[in-house]
């Protein structure tokens, strides 16, 4: 590589590694809330695949005019980064929306009653069990002394 062009690979190098940082930083948020910043984010990636671009051209020709414009091109990324991580920051500091709130509200009440009525029914389905399920006539029958009755006979007059 050119002893020129070290530097604005360098600077890409560290920039590409923000952007992963980053686009983790905004998975922890979550995307509701964070959608916004994930187009921003898109919108960085396609600068930097382009400001890639113009690196590995600048590698066969080196002209002095084109490195200043690809380190004023890196510092514009660098300072959209900065922007997108500030704001990621205060996402991820900020208090959570009313619909996660009720979400993990919701979640927490159906755990609590579910302990609760599995202890009050020490660990029986609530429902009980169907009398019919792998029982023949003739189990029922002896499980629960059930006698059948003769069937009523007609008389024909």
């Amino acid at each position: 590589m050119n002893a020129k062009i070290d530097p604005v690979a360098e600077k890409l190098a560290h920039v590409d590694a923000r952007l992963e940082a980053l686009e983790y930083k905004l998975q922890e948020i979550g995307r509701p809330a964070a959608n916004r910043l994930y187009e921003r984010l898109e919108a960085l990636k396609v600068e930097d695949r382009a400001l890639r671009r113009n690196l590995e051209e600048a590698e066969d020709k080196p002209n002095p005019a084109r490195l200043a414009h690809l380190d004023a091109l890196i510092r514009h990324i660098e300072r959209e980064e900065l922007s997108v991580e500030h704001e990621a920051a205060f996402l991820e500091n900020s208090a959570p929306s009313s619909v996660t709130v009720a979400a993990e509200t919701g979640a927490r009440v159906a755990k609590v009653l579910g302990r609760g009525i599995h202890k009050v029914l020490h660990g029986h389905h609530p429902f009980g069990h169907s009398v019919f399920v792998n029982h023949s006539h003739a189990s029922l029958v002896e499980y629960h002394g059930l006698k059948e009755e003769a069937a009523p006979t007609v008389r024909k007059p």
